[in-house]
């Protein structure tokens, strides 16, 4: 089994445009046999979670529940992302969105619809008291709804990144002729055109 240096929970990248996209590529390098996991502790989750936006920043989590919660979340955390990666691929590919993948990601939504309240100035929050360590994943299950209907509405289109040797992260492409094709160009990008050269050289 291979073993990786964890890298700091700030060195990730964050190259998906859509906070489900990012979630989805909390794998790293999703075609090697053992992949890295960027999130794959209660505390690496709450960390990233505070970094990608999917805990607001006047929210927090009470860490010491992460104790007895542990196991089970990360099990919702690897059932969910799973989720998230299948149907935003099925959109890519434009295929029927999978059943499996459907039910948790409806299970989601539900409980975050939930947690969800009408606000004094009229609008709809997501609100929750530092006890709810799932916080982050009923906000990623809303934004997979809304990532997959702006897809279909052409604001964007949802892309595999271009290097299917040694990424498989998914991106909302917004450039203004929908050419892009790596999810960074400073990583894939640059690493498939070095590629490039000396396979001509």
């Amino acid at each position: 089994m291979a073993v990786f240096a964890l890298r700091p929970v700030s060195a990730i990248r964050l190259d998906g445009g859509r906070l489900a996209a990012d979630f989805a590529n909390t794998i790293h390098d999703r075609f090697a046999a053992e992949v890295e996991d960027y999130i794959a502790t209660p505390e690496r989750y709450v960390e990233w979670a505070g970094r990608s936006g999917a805990i607001a920043a006047d929210e927090t989590i009470d860490i010491s529940r992460l104790v007895e919660e542990g196991e089970p979340l990360m099990a919702d955390v690897r059932s969910l992302r799973n989720a998230t990666y299948c149907l935003l691929s099925a959109c890519i590919d434009e295929v029927p969105l999978p059943q499996g993948p459907l039910l948790v990601a409806n299970h989601w939504l539900l409980r975050a619809r939930q947690s969800q309240s009408l606000s004094e100035d009229g609008l709809l929050t997501l609100r929750a008291g530092p006890e709810d360590v799932r916080i982050p994943l009923k906000r990623i299950a809303l934004d997979l709804v809304d990532t997959l209907g702006d897809a279909r509405v052409g604001k964007f289109r949802l892309k595999h990144c271009a290097n299917q040797s040694s990424c498989g992260w998914i991106f909302a492409d917004t450039s203004k002729n929908g050419r892009r094709r790596w999810c960074a160009m400073q990583t894939c990008g640059t690493a498939s055109k070095t590629e490039t050269r000396r396979s001509k050289g």
